[in-house]
């Protein structure tokens, strides 16, 4: 039993330095939650999943970049709303232990919200605009080139483009989280 403990132990030390925080290019993909709600409408979306891929290259351990592209529908009494979102945001590292990295991230995102029931009324509603995103994402590095991220993000502001609505404005806050994984296409540090 004792020498078990001891080879896992070794084990686990080699391990986690491979593990460690990567600078480089990375891909992924991730699933996603969503939740949007506009200022002041009659009735309120039910949250949604999704899909998403991701681009990022990590300049040092602590600072980066990331592109972001999610799709997911949301629900409602008059049908679902099928909302898009690009991100590009930046993201500086607030704590990192060994393989666990978080991130304070922000950005812009550029959001179009696609529906046939709004505000009360049926029609063909495309809502487009682009806003500041804020949140907290991690990573967590399984081997020197894979991890897992997550995170939760905010995007706040309005869509200045509405087809289909007479207000030439609408105000909506947008929340996410999501789950996925990445791959440095070249691992080192």
């Amino acid at each position: 039993m004792t020498r078990s403990l001891l080879v896992a132990v070794m084990l686990v030390g080699l391990a986690v330095p491979a593990a460690q925080a990567q600078t480089g290019l990375f891909v992924g993909a991730h699933i996603t939650g969503a939740s949007l709600t506009y200022k002041d409408a009659l009735h309120d979306l039910d949250p949604g999943s999704g899909i998403g891929v991701h681009a990022g290259l990590a300049l040092s351990k602590s600072l980066g970049v990331l592109v972001n592209y999610d799709k997911i529908t949301l629900g409602s009494s008059g049908g679902d709303t099928e909302l898009e979102q690009w991100d590009l945001l930046g993201r500086l590292q607030m704590v990192g232990v060994g393989p666990v990295q978080a991130y304070l991230t922000a950005g812009v995102t550029g959001r179009s919200s696609i529906a046939r029931f709004f505000d009360g009324s049926a029609g063909d509603f495309d809502f487009r605009g682009v806003n500041p995103t804020a949140g907290l994402t991690g990573q967590v590095m399984l081997t020197s080139k894979l991890a897992v991220d997550g995170g939760v993000m905010w995007t706040f502001g309005r869509f200045n483009d509405t087809q289909g609505y007479s207000l030439s404005r609408v105000e909506a806050t947008g929340s996410r989280v999501f789950v996925g994984a990445s791959y440095y296409l070249f691992g080192g540090r």
